[in-house]
Order: C-alpha cells, then structure tokens, then sequence
C-alpha cells in the first residue's frame, strides 16, 4: 500500500482548525512514515500499521463499567472512536477547572486552545505527530486555574470498538500557575483487532506548578498504539509522567520533557509487561536548557514468552544548564529464553558543573529467592509472581492516585504464570 492509499482511509474527516490543514499538505506532500532504517525507530516496525486497511466505525457504548478503573471517582470526559461523548461524561466540574472537547468549545474557548495546540509537539518532521494533526476528530482540553489545587483526578478515557477501528486521539493540558492536578489519560478497547490508535499530548506547566499525567494502556492484545507526550515545564515546577502497558500488539511511547524554567523537577517512570509476540518500545528525551533543575528517570520491563522490548532515553544538558542533576535508569526481567530487550541509555552534556549518571540491567528472576518463598509454602507461580511484584513496587507505590495504584497491582499479580 502507497503512502497516498493509507492516507486517503482518513480524508473524509473533517478538519476542525486551520492547522489541520497545514498538516495535511505536509504529510501528503514528502513527509514519510519512520523505517528501521531510522536511528530511533531501528527497533520497531511500523509497516504493519502504514499498510493495513482501517476502518471508522460507529458505535454505542452504554455504559462505562467494562472500562472504569475500580472505585475511581474522577472528572471524566470521554470518547468513543475519537468522539466525544457527552452522555458518558462527567457534566459538572469546580469552577477552577474546565474540561471540555474541542468540538463543543466556545470560540472564546477555541482561541485560548489555539493559543497552545500544536505548538509544542514536532507536527512537520515526525510522521505519526502530523497524522495525528490531520486527522483528529475532536480534542480534549484540561485547564486547572492558577492557584488551584484539584482534588479528584481529571480522566480522559478514550474507548476503542469495532474491528481494524483506527483513530488519531488528541489532548491539551495546561496547568495555571502554583495549580495542583493529576490527570489520567486511559486507552481501553472493545473488540477492536486490528486497531490502530496514534495519540499525542501537550502538557503546559506553569511556574510553580504541581501534577501528574498517568498514563494507561489497555486497548487489547491485538491493538496497536502510538503515543507522543510533550511536556512543557516553567520555573520551579514539578511535573511526573507515570506511563503503564498493560496490552497491546505494538506499542510505541513517545515521551519528551522540555524543561524552560530554573528550578523544575521532571519525573519519568514506567512500568511494561510483555508476553506472547508483543512488542513495547519506549522512547524519552529530557531536554534540559536551563540551571538549577532535576529530572529522575525510572523504567521497568518484564518480557514472557517471545515478547520485544525497547529503550531508549536522552539526557540533553544544554551549555547553559548548569547544576543540573539528571538520572535515568532502565532495569529489565526476561522471564524465558525467547525474549528479548533492546536498551539504549544515553547522556549528551554541554555544561561542566552537572551530576547526571545512567545505566540499565536485564537479568532474570532470582532462583534462590523464588526456592526461599516455596520453602515458606508458596507455589512456584506464586513465588514469581510476589518477585515481579516487588520488582515493579518502587514505580507502583509512586502512583499518588489509590483506586488506580490497586488495579495496577491486581494486574501484575494476575498476568504472570511461569
């Protein structure tokens, strides 16, 4: 299938803004989907995605039971295929904190959007931005109020349904100045083999701001997804991305850091399970332009069966951005011989005056631990699945939100028989 012939599955769309149609023209005039030839796609395939056939298909979900984290209550907005759906979300929200979809946005509302979408993600040089650009139906927008502090976390649950359903998903975050929330951005699916999600994210952090962005993929074991999140941090924020693979086929995350104020605190951790022939590949880049900052970085992967995993962070320390402390550690359990893991640390630095170290390691699970725990009366299964556990706990035990630290718990001790 040509370039043209995949495209042309989304032309019916209708554009939403003028940057949609500037997307448009560049990706249909030169700019090319990523290959292994690639530096940092040479891991991942994304033919399987740029040659198949999607559909968008209408559906009605009744009820979010099926979807809902257990016991969450939250500020949801909600999409199905890529709409939005009033009748599933929530309808009233503190007078601090507007959630709204793009398609059902005030003109007033649109300019302030415009003001910041599109803006800070890369829609001209990487393929799967600008697709998304194109072609998204609808929007969600976040905005906390300078000085707010949020109290249940916001939801953006996006729910993918029917065979080969493709659909570009789209949010907006902006965080007012000394404001506090935590945001979960959920991907859960229904009957959708095949399917096909490619989202993107921009996050804005005002000075002296506080938050978090979890994110959770579930859309199914025969799903692809493609996600690019793009922080943007001013002066003495503090801002932490939590990134969870449940499922999924092919998975790619895309997660960079711009860190433009002194004083910020930007936090990266995820936690990737993989088993059968999946393939999770993470990729994150901090950029650092600034003095006096801190980044933390923390990645886990569990690989069963002859199931793929990718790393690759970067560390940019700029000349200016002196007395910068960054870390970044990728830690790695191949639970059989067939498995595989593909980790790439990286340090780029400019300045003299930094503490930046990385580092990364792939073992197995320890056999004299999992031979102590069945002499206390744990069966082999249980035994490799308290050790997995415990392997992910330091990143779980960060998630600040209870209902979703329990299901994230739940999944680990459930998905793992040895």
């Amino acid at each position: 299938m040509s370039k043209q012939d995949f495209l042309s599955q989304f032309d019916q769309i209708t554009a939403l803004l003028p940057l949609q149609g500037k997307a448009r023209a560049i990706i249909h005039n030169g700019l090319e989907f990523p290959t292994i030839r690639d530096e940092y796609w040479k891991y991942t395939r994304t033919a399987s995605i740029t040659s198949s056939v999607f559909k968008q298909n209408e559906v009605e979900i009744q009820s979010l039971e099926p979807f809902m984290i257990p016991k969450l209550d939250a500020h949801m907005i909600v999409f199905v295929n890529g709409e939005f759906s009033k009748q599933l979300s929530s309808s009233e929200f503190p007078n601090v904190l507007k959630i709204i979809a793009l398609s059902k946005a005030s003109a007033i509302d649109k300019d302030l959007i415009c003001q910041h979408l599109g803006k800070h993600i890369d829609a001209e040089k990487h393929a799967f931005n600008t697709l998304n650009t194109s072609y998204f139906k609808d929007a969600a927008y976040v905005k906390v109020e300078a000085n707010a502090s949020i109290e249940k976390p916001v939801c953006v649950l996006n729910i993918s349904s029917g065979q080969k359903q493709a659909v570009n998903v789209r949010n907006l975050i902006v965080i007012g100045e000394n404001a506090n929330v935590n945001v979960i951005t959920q991907f859960e699916g229904r009957g959708n083999e095949d399917a096909f999600t490619n989202s993107v994210s921009e996050v804005v952090v005002a000075s002296g701001a506080h938050g978090g962005l979890y994110i959770v993929q579930n859309e199914g074991e025969k799903s692809s997804h493609i996600n690019s999140t793009q922080i943007v941090q001013e002066k003495d924020s503090t801002f932490s991305v939590i990134t969870f693979t449940k499922t999924g086929k092919l998975v790619r995350n895309n997660l960079n850091f711009s860190v433009k104020g002194e004083g910020c605190e930007s936090n990266m951790y995820g936690v990737y399970f993989t088993r059968g022939n999946q393939h999770v590949d993470n990729h994150t880049y901090v950029d650092h332009l600034v003095p006096n900052c801190n980044s933390n970085e923390l990645y886990k992967g569990v690989m069963a069966d002859k199931s793929t995993g990718v790393f690759n962070g970067k560390i940019m320390v700029h000349k200016d951005a002196q007395k910068t402390n960054a870390f970044q550690s990728n830690q790695n359990v191949l639970l059989s011989d067939t498995a595989s893991i593909y980790t790439k640390p990286e340090l780029e630095i400019y300045a003299d005056d930094v503490k930046c170290s990385h580092g990364c390691t792939i073992g197995q699970l320890d056999e004299e631990a999992t031979f102590y725990l069945q002499s206390r009366g744990l069966s082999k299964d249980d035994a490799n699945k308290m050790l997995i556990q415990a392997f992910a706990s330091d990143i779980i035990e960060k998630i600040e939100i209870e209902p979703l630290r329990t299901s994230i718990e739940e999944f680990v001790h459930r998905q793992f028989t040895i």
